[in-house]
């Protein structure tokens, strides 16, 4: 893969970092910047770089990955990763919030436009070369998102309770969010936007704020969706983890609402005597959309009835609980 890249220890190891124009094989000036904040991701980290070192694109780019860790984790899987001279690794302890780690990325970047990604996806070739190129240098541009664990029942529950409304044939023209798992900004739109920023995320242990980024963007037309721009993201694969995660999203959902005046049915998502309608809602609304859009998955879907109920559930009742904590604090 080339000389090995720039690995930097912050909050960890001390020392003088490196100036990257004396890295070997680095360029000092790339036009894109990759970002990826990577927690306990020993299990996927490395396919996701070796997906994102084999992207082509007409000008240069650059890959952060932000590695954090708890006091006693073991960070070494860092160092495994096959080095390549457009890779920056960055250790820090303790822990960053994905927010956070993509904060520390951008300060060291150096492209013009700024890409968000996962380290636990998979970027599917010319991903990156499409999704670049539908930024136009002034769009915000949110990429597709394609079940990685087809074959899991709790994965496919995930995607589509998560990630379905970024499935790369849906309508473009009605895109109103994106995710970090697949979204490139122009430096100009993160300088009007950005930081990342999630109130509740140290509390709740999840982080929405690529919603709370995206759903600005979106207020003022300067959000795009390009289903050319494919990455696989690889999902959880047991229930109980699945409906965990849920149920803290849920509980980040009712204070994305509380906070963001553009967010949809703002007025009924903060009402907790609402969750149950509002789960009533986002099922009937995951139908109309495998069924109008066509893409394929209804009898995947038909037959996880009883997970995607489940997952809605425990979302709603994240959604009821944080509501109900939010009432009381304001009383």
């Amino acid at each position: 893969m080339g000389s090995t890249g720039a690995r930097r220890a912050l909050g960890e190891l001390t020392g003088e970092e490196k100036d990257p124009a004396t890295i070997p094989g680095v360029t000092t000036d790339p036009s894109v910047s990759v970002i990826v904040p990577a927690y306990r991701a020993q299990a996927c980290l490395a396919r996701c770089v070796e997906s994102l070192c084999s992207q082509e694109i007409g000008g240069t780019f650059e890959i952060i990955v932000v590695v954090s860790g708890d006091p006693d984790d073991d960070l070494g899987y860092a160092e495994a990763i096959s080095p390549d001279p457009r890779l920056d690794i960055i250790v820090h302890r303790p822990r960053l919030s994905a927010a956070a780690g993509r904060n520390l990325g951008i300060g060291t970047a150096r492209g013009a436009t700024l890409v968000f990604t996962d380290a636990d996806v998979v970027a599917e070739p010319g991903w990156l070369s499409a999704l670049v190129g539908a930024t136009e240098a002034r769009f915000c541009v949110a990429g597709a998102v394609v079940n990685g664990t087809p074959r899991s029942r709790a994965g496919t529950t995930e995607y589509l309770v998560e990630f379905l409304d970024l499935h790369p044939d849906r309508p473009p023209e009605t895109i109103w969010h994106g995710a970090t798992c697949n979204l490139a900004v122009p430096r100009v739109l993160w300088e009007r936007y950005g930081p990342f920023f999630n109130s509740s995320s140290g509390r709740i242990g999840v982080s929405s704020e690529d919603t709370t980024f995206t759903l600005r963007a979106a207020a003022d037309g300067c959000l795009v969706f390009c289903g050319a721009a494919r990455i696989r993201h690889m999902n959880r694969t047991r229930l109980r983890t699945v409906l965990e995660h849920q149920f803290a999203l849920g509980r980040s959902n009712a204070n994305l609402a509380r906070d963001n005046p553009t967010y949809p049915y703002r007025g009924i998502v903060c009402r907790r005597w609402a969750a149950p309608l509002v789960v009533g809602a986002r099922w009937l609304s995951l139908w109309r959309r495998l069924l109008s859009w066509r893409i394929g998955l209804s009898p995947r879907a038909l037959g996880l009835s009883l997970h995607v109920g489940l997952a809605l559930g425990a979302w709603g009742y994240g959604l009821f609980k944080e509501n109900r904590l939010l009432d009381e604090l304001q009383s």
